[in-house]
């Protein structure tokens, strides 16, 4: 699958098998003026004819596509010698080879129009855009790809463009111009590509994009960053995860209003994305704004803390969120206790109450209005003091813990996700 020069080290190939990649240490070893003449060797054929291109062409980095084979080669000092990768694929499959279900693949060849193909390198993310690219081709669509370097292997019918001979501006007005019936980006992953796969797919183009994940979920919140939130469904609207060459995971994705699962008040309503398995019909995840936060909720994982510790991972995100927004934005400090029907009771000093409440209460106001929450001030001195045993103590998330103090009032250190149970003395 691929085979590693370095000057004097000798060379290594990689293979590879279902299910495992095995590498093998060559007993040959080039010199610094053998590589040389190999490289000059491969440059000579990408004057030879028209599936050998000079990809991308960099004072100490040249990546070059020679039919199926992607040479990449670094200078010192770039690199702390000079070294070549050469890659092949070692495996192509047909759509049908994917023994797709008829609901699935009539999905994904006639409903899905922003498809997005992750997983982890090496896992057959590019074989099955490959595949889902000859089906469209013999279904009669235009079908044209944007790729650097131009690696997919695709019929003669499907045009390949690279980013090296013409700009993301460039690209997008071709496309607009000719109307493809559908465009395969291989690979989403700068911010420019992010931001020329969302204007594609809002002008109505079809696209299937290809990007890196661990997780199928991973992919769109790598969207999150760079496209607005409220149209990543209109951008977005399937998800394939891709491991060990099959299809291991489809999401889905639409945009609802409504209150996030396990928050309360109705008052809390608000745009939310869910994002649900095509396979079995659920719930799978809600990603909405919470303040200035985006939050990513795996619903599973909320049912399940409900049910095994009493507690709740929205309130714990919004009592950590609150927290912090009061010690860095407003700069008082306060203790924040979420209530069970969505509103927060907010205990501050009484010298800091007007940093909170601002001019008429305008800040308090504007702070409801954006959280989505009845905000309620009490004094610190209304606290009763309270007793905590281990079990109050609740760490499920290294990014979220309470650390909880028997009769002291809370320090800038301190915050409460939840009231504990009050015991009188």
């Amino acid at each position: 699958m691929s085979v590693h020069f370095k000057e004097w080290i000798p060379v290594l190939k990689k293979k590879w098998r279902p299910g495992a990649r095995e590498a093998e240490l060559s007993k040959e070893v080039f010199s610094e003026q053998q590589l040389k003449e190999l490289i000059h060797k491969l440059f000579e054929e990408t004057q030879s004819g028209k599936e050998q291109f000079l990809e991308i062409d960099k004072p100490l980095s040249k990546v070059l596509q020679l039919g199926p084979y992607r040479v990449v080669i670094v200078y010192p000092p770039l690199s702390d010698g000079l070294e070549m990768t050469v890659v092949r694929p070692v495996k192509k499959l047909t759509f049908a080879d994917y023994k797709l279900d008829e609901d699935l693949a009539d999905h994904l060849t006639n409903k899905a129009k922003g498809i997005l193909i992750s997983g982890s390198p090496g896992e057959g993310k590019t074989t099955f855009a490959q595949a889902l690219a000859e089906q469209y081709s013999s279904a009669n669509k235009i079908v044209k790809t944007l790729e650097s370097p131009r690696d997919l292997l695709v019929p003669e019918s499907v045009v390949q463009y690279s980013f090296t001979y013409g700009g993301h501006d460039e690209v997008r007005d071709i496309l607009l111009l000719s109307r493809p019936d559908a465009a395969f980006y291989d690979e989403v992953r700068n911010k420019d590509d992010f931001e020329l796969f969302a204007d594609l797919r809002l002008t109505g183009i079809g696209l299937v994009g290809v990007t890196h994940a661990t997780k199928a979920v991973d992919s769109i919140q790598r969207f999150v960053w760079h496209v607005e939130l409220g149209i990543i469904p209109q951008v977005i609207d399937t998800v394939v995860f891709i491991k060990a060459w099959q299809i291991d995971e489809v999401l889905v994705l639409d945009l609802v209003v409504k209150v996030p699962h396990g928050m309360m008040s109705e008052d809390l309503a608000r745009p939310v994305i869910q994002v649900s398995s095509m396979v079995t019909k659920k719930l799978m995840y809600e990603i909405y704004t919470f303040g200035e936060q985006i939050v990513v909720m795996e619903v599973a994982k909320v049912d399940a803390m409900k049910a095994e510790k009493g507690g709740n991972p929205v309130e714990t995100f919004a009592s950590y969120y609150l927290q912090d927004y009061f010690q860095k934005k407003l700069n008082v400090h306060a203790t924040v206790v979420v209530n069970d029907l969505g509103s927060i009771t907010v205990y501050v000093d009484e010298t800091e109450r007007g940093a909170i409440i601002g001019k008429g209460g305008e800040k308090i106001q504007a702070l409801e209005k954006k959280l989505g929450v009845s905000i309620s001030l009490r004094d610190h001195s209304d606290m009763e003091e309270e007793s905590f045993t281990d079990d109050n103590i609740y760490d499920d998330n290294d990014d979220l813990r309470y650390t909880m103090m028997k009769g002291k009032k809370p320090d800038r250190k301190v915050w409460w996700a939840k009231r504990p149970r009050r015991k009188r003395r």
